[in-house]
């Protein structure tokens, strides 16, 4: 094979011997090079990962699970797959031409191999050999590409701010997650004051409009519309106009309810929406003090900064 590995693909394949070593084998199956590309925050694998919506822990829970005792059959999966993945890759480096094997070719080979177990775990989470494909491959490789050009990354802060009052009803929408209460925050959709802060602050970051402009108040499909979902499609707006979320920020101004029992929950069903990892979504909440329209408890105010990444080629 004419062809020779790069830094990022090397530096997946030793991560592969040390995954292997630590399920007591000797040679890495195709469970453990998927995983070892994972462990990497930085790497190519995470970014495919990131443009096609899918938080990197998920994936990596899913393969720690095939390889526990629970997916103890995965385990019997031998280095043949592994090889014949990194084959693959190698294959699509020299009709590339080249000549360098990336990490994206690797993933790009393990979506095209659904009987390996990476492959399956990929296809299992949706993420199928023709949307790795999709993918443009200036944003994915790990070392010098044809015509001379590489990848710089462009960086966008956006700012989010939403405020909904309390009304009488059964229970409190923050982040995805309801929380028992005899009140509800009044709004068109299910008041999320949190979804719509983060919403709005990732099509800002992005310069694709705002919440009101996408999702009209006006609009009787809105109504009583879960904002998870409405932060899902904006996400996708995002992503169509080459951004990338990166990180999410959100503090919860109230008096009540209290933020930090369902913090957790928050930032998984946040995370999801984003395609990010939980890590990357911090939410925090803080009281008013007893001062203004917060303080006497007449509702909630919440404010999200979010980072957005692109990636753009630059000349040599």
């Amino acid at each position: 094979m004419g062809v020779r590995f790069g830094s990022g693909a090397r530096k997946a394949i030793d991560a592969a011997m040390v995954e292997a070593e630590r399920h007591g084998l000797d040679l890495p199956n195709s469970l453990h090079l998927l995983l070892g590309m994972l462990r990497a925050p930085l790497g190519t694998a995470s970014q495919m990962l990131a443009m096609l919506g899918m938080p990197v822990d998920l994936l990596v829970r899913a393969v720690e699970s095939r390889l526990s005792g629970a997916g103890a059959a995965a385990m019997a999966e031998s280095e043949d797959a592994a090889e014949a993945i990194l084959r693959a890759a190698g294959e699509q480096a020299e009709r590339r031409g080249g000549g360098v094997v990336t990490e994206g070719d690797i993933m790009r080979a393990m979506g095209h191999s659904p009987h390996s177990g990476a492959g399956r775990v990929l296809l299992e989470a949706g993420i199928s050999a023709e949307r790795l494909d999709q993918l443009p491959l200036e944003a994915t490789h790990d070392g010098p590409v044809a015509g001379g050009t590489r990848n710089v990354t462009r960086v966008h802060t956006g700012i989010g701010y939403d405020s909904h009052r309390f009304g009488p009803g059964d229970g409190i929408v923050l982040g995805g997650v309801m929380i028992p209460s005899q009140q509800r925050l009044v709004g068109h959709s299910d008041g999320d004051a949190v979804a719509h802060a983060v919403t709005d602050a990732v099509l800002g970051g992005a310069g694709v409009g705002d919440i009101g402009e996408m999702f009209s108040d006006l609009d009787v499909a809105n109504k009583g519309r879960d904002s998870i979902e409405m932060l899902h499609l904006a996400v996708e707006r995002v992503r169509l106009a080459g951004w990338t979320p990166a990180q999410v920020d959100v503090t919860v101004i109230a008096e009540t309810p209290r933020i930090g029992p369902y913090r957790g929950p928050m930032r998984e069903r946040l995370a999801h929406a984003l395609g990010v990892n939980v890590t990357d979504v911090m939410v925090k909440g803080k009281s008013n003090e007893g001062m203004g329209w917060i303080g006497r408890g007449e509702g909630i105010a919440a404010i999200a900064v979010a980072t957005l990444h692109s990636f753009e080629l630059e000349r040599r």
